[in-house]
Parts: structure tokens; sequence; C-alpha cells
């Protein structure tokens, strides 16, 4: 696989194989994708894997509840209206 890089992050991919940190450029590629691997699935949904994290996560919501955290319902209501109707403005192609 061949990459091509923007002057700037050539120099910048020089510059860590020069530090010593990385033996090659391809090292530092691989460092900066892995970052970005990691950055994307922290802003992934994560779904419980088993009814006691789901449990957890309930109690914790509301708990967050009672401290008065949460969002009204009818502004829940709302916010989902809206976006059924965007929804299904985007499938009727209007």
């Amino acid at each position: 696989m061949n990459v091509s890089l923007t002057p700037e992050l050539e120099t910048f991919v020089q510059k860590e194989v020069s530090s010593g940190l990385y033996q090659t450029a391809s090292e530092v590629v691989r460092a900066g994708l892995r970052r970005l691997k990691q950055e994307q699935e922290a802003q992934l949904p994560r779904f419980p894997r088993t009814s006691a994290e789901l449990e957890a996560i309930l109690l914790e919501s509301l708990d967050a509840l009672d401290r008065g955290e949460g969002i009204p319902g009818e502004q829940v209501r709302a916010q989902f209206k809206k976006k059924m109707a965007a929804l299904r403005q985007a499938k009727s192609g209007g």
C-alpha cells in the first residue's frame, strides 16, 4: 500500500522518526492510525453486553434523574418527533 502525505505531514513523520521514538515512517503512520481508530471507537455508542451491565446502566440513569440531571419528557418527545419527521421526509425524497 502506498500512501501520499502532504509536505507538512511528511515533515512531521520524519521528525518523529528522527526523535528516536519510532524506527520507521511506517511505525509513525501505524501509531497514528491506531489512535484514530481508538478515537472513532470511543465515539460509537456502547451497548451493554450482559443483563448485569444493562441493570447497572439503568440504575446509574435513575440516580441521575433523581439528582435532576435528566431531560424533561416533553423535550425528549419533541426531539423524537422532529427526528422521525426528518426521516420520513428523507425517505419520501422530499
